[in-house]
């Protein structure tokens, strides 16, 4: 079921991206992003595409799928289940991670990033 997905907030500031360098591609996406996963409290993220496609399935509150390529990127809400996979083996993308001002330092631990 195709849903519209969330907008990133306006006054977001970006406080870290995965991989640090490069991008990740087809072989190489990490297996906690391959399974279902969410992202911290208070923390909103930013799947950018850099070459081919990649599915993206938000699983909650209702299951939705979209298909990021170049021109659409993926908004991924604090706290809600979502995964990721290639659908294509050229796919190269990125994931930014993105804050309120002010809300703290942040220590978070990402499984095989």
């Amino acid at each position: 079921m195709q849903m519209l997905m969330k907008k990133l907030p306006s006054d977001v500031v970006k406080y870290s991206q995965v991989p640090q360098k490069g991008a990740f591609t087809a072989n190489k996406i990490p297996k906690g992003l391959l399974k279902e996963h969410t992202t911290k409290a208070g923390t909103w993220g930013v799947i950018n595409v850099s070459q081919g496609q990649l599915r993206y399935q938000i699983n909650e509150p209702t299951e939705s799928v979209h298909i990021l390529d170049t021109d659409t990127r993926g908004i991924i809400e604090p706290q809600v289940k979502h995964h990721v996979a290639a659908l294509t083996d050229d796919v190269e993308f990125v994931v930014e991670f993105y804050r309120l001002p002010d809300t703290g330092p942040v220590d978070e631990k990402r499984e095989g990033l």
